[in-house]
């Protein structure tokens, strides 16, 4: 049954939830509604704008952790990794060595300046530290690019399950992005963490569960084996060419960029982490999210190698079954809900509230966003607490309004999706640049920053235009390793797997012999790292050319605790030079003026 089941080449029929499914997914929504509920009718001392954007700063450790790994669980995680282990590998597993640098860079640099200035937008830190206009771009830098990945978020998990659902699923999308933003708009950043916990739990179930049972008609051996026979099973790929983006540099270097915007600097992240009450408590939260984020993303990859182990040689991409290699999770959960009913209602209903619980969150920053840094410095500053409160819960609605018109009316976003995920790292690597900047060098000014923030996106913009006009007409491919259709409808794989080992050393990652400028063919994932380092490179060397900053008149909270020590250093010496200075210049009066009473004397005396 399992080979039947595995190598069948009809297209997958419909998914109808049982009992117990129905039963599952009316429990998640109804802690939705319960959410919804208790802050309207019980809840209500947190109408302040610190109640809505950080829960009135006393929230628990573990429901802040489990929100936080909750904020890593998109449907990029559980559909999307799954299908590039299926097609490049398992270098993503170095993923996990990236986490690990990011949470202890974001616990000992960037947070301890947050925790102490706690603002209530992280680009009131740019104000501080640089200038108005310097805040004012990076903030329409920010909205712009969530803007534009907010209707992308709902949109991957809709087009995955488009397979398994009926015309209306694109209505139903929409109507969930404005439930998520009514979420959002009640309850503020505690409800969001309440729809958190709820999503790292079904997130665990349904990734681990179709793994697992994937596995009982094979063994955990079998999978080993046919994934190192398909070549699937990489623990350090060394290839510098940076067009290969899943390269061991790629995944560790570039995606830590990223992640280190998303984990110190974002937003979202930054009220989660400042609605503890200590920068001990902060930290503990990051360690426990960072074991929790690594274990998903190995189980991902644990569910990549099943689906390999499973369509190893009947891809069903090239057999007509799917459309788009990111069905391939769906039409695997399909297949394998055949042998065990009610599996692929978890995993669906677990995308449903990753999905729900991250728009809830972007729609959250947003709103937050938009009034911080475009609204309240234009109200008057009797405005109170509960009309600042009502303006930003409005936000969130209209916020809402726009993702949902997006997706009703948008047949195809593809383009966009790819445009989106580009502008994003654009902006993500000059923003953590930016940041980076100010906090860790003291001697940078605004001159500096703005050069810097300006150069970078005018480089790294040119070289995504480049790069989507070279994907746009076939010049720039991203070719995986080989896949076959000989094993369709054959239960045993012994004869197709010793063809694959001779053709794997030669079907490696090519990249495709056409003209095309070198720089275009750099990889998405070095967008970020470029972006960030074309800051640094460049604001760095302009503001000692513009003159230093005034470190003497700024607050010392605004830089990372290393260059604070150095100042102090710098300081001390400096004073103590200035009095080893002073010293004889002192000596020199007091004579002068012992001088000037004996000459005073003299003149009395005659």
């Amino acid at each position: 049954m399992y080979a039947r089941i595995r190598n069948n080449s009809i297209t997958a029929s419909p998914i109808y939830f049982n009992v117990a499914e129905y039963c599952l997914f009316g429990i998640n929504l109804g802690v939705i509604i319960g959410v919804i509920l208790y802050f309207i009718f019980v809840n209500k001392k947190y109408n302040t704008v610190a109640g809505f954007l950080f829960g009135g700063k006393n929230m628990s450790v573990i429901s802040i952790s489990l929100a936080l790994i909750a904020s890593h669980l998109t449907s990029i995680t559980l559909l999307g990794v799954p299908v590039e282990i299926y097609l490049r590998g398992t270098q993503y597993w170095a993923s996990a060595l990236s986490l690990i640098v990011v949470t202890f860079l974001t616990a000992v640099i960037y947070l301890p300046v947050f925790h102490k200035l706690q603002l209530s937008s992280s680009f009131e830190y740019l104000e501080i530290r640089f200038s108005t206009h310097t805040r004012t771009i990076a903030a329409v830098l920010f909205v712009i690019s969530k803007l534009m990945l907010l209707p992308i978020v709902p949109y991957v998990p809709l087009l995955a399950f488009r397979l398994v659902t009926n015309p209306l699923a694109g209505r139903i999308t929409a109507v969930i992005c404005v439930s998520c933003a009514t979420f959002s708009a009640v309850g503020g950043l505690r409800a969001i963490v309440s729809m958190g916990i709820v999503t790292t739990f079904l997130a665990v179930a349904g990734t681990a569960l179709p793994s697992g049972l994937a596995l009982l008609p094979m063994g955990f051996k079998r999978m080993w084996e046919i994934a190192s026979h398909g070549g699937r099973l990489v623990l350090y790929d060394p290839d510098p060419e940076l067009a290969h983006h899943t390269s061991f540099f790629a995944v560790t270097l570039a995606l830590s960029t990223n992640w280190l915007w998303k984990t110190a600097l974002s937003q979202s992240t930054l009220q989660k982490l400042l609605a503890v009450p200590t920068i001990g408590k902060a930290r503990l939260c990051l360690a426990i999210s960072c074991a929790g984020v690594i274990l998903m993303k190995l189980l991902s990859c644990f569910l990549g190698l099943a689906l390999y182990a499973w369509y190893a040689g009947c891809d069903p991409l090239r057999t007509g079954q799917i459309k788009k290699h990111e069905q391939l999770v769906p039409h695997f959960l399909n297949n394998l809900a055949a042998m065990f009913p009610g599996i692929c209602g978890i995993f669906i209903i677990a995308i449903f509230s990753a999905t729900a619980g991250c728009i809830a969150s972007l729609i959250n920053s947003i709103s937050g966003v938009l009034f911080e840094e475009f609204i309240r410095p234009w109200m008057p500053q009797s405005t109170s607490e509960l009309t600042c409160c009502k303006i930003m819960k409005v936000l969130c609605v209209l916020v809402g309004f726009y993702c949902a018109g997006v997706v009703w009316t948008a047949k195809e976003l593809d383009r966009l999706q790819h445009v989106a995920s580009g502008v994003t790292g654009v902006t993500a690597g000059t923003l953590l640049g930016l940041f980076t900047l100010g906090i860790v060098f003291s001697r940078a000014n605004c001159s500096g920053a703005l050069s810097g923030c300006l150069l970078s996106l005018l480089l790294c913009g040119w070289l995504l235009i480049g790069a989507e006009n070279a994907l746009a007409t076939g010049a720039l491919t991203f070719q995986g390793k080989p896949l076959v259709t000989s094993g369709c409808g054959k239960a045993n794989f012994t004869h197709i797997f010793a063809n694959m080992t001779t053709i794997i050393p030669n079907a490696a990652t090519q990249l495709p012999v056409k003209p095309l400028q070198s720089l275009f063919r750099i990889s998405f994932t070095y967008c970020p790292f470029a972006g960030a380092i074309s800051v640094l490179l460049i604001g760095v060397p302009m503001s000692y050319l513009t003159g230093k900053s005034r470190t003497d008149s700024m607050n010392p909270d605004v830089f990372c605790p290393l260059t604070q020590s150095f100042l102090h250093k710098s300081i001390t010496r400096s004073v103590s030079e200035s009095m080893e200075i002073g010293a004889p210049n002192t000596q020199e009066v007091y004579m002068a003026l012992d001088e000037a009473l004996k000459h005073l004397k003299e003149v009395i005396e005659r």
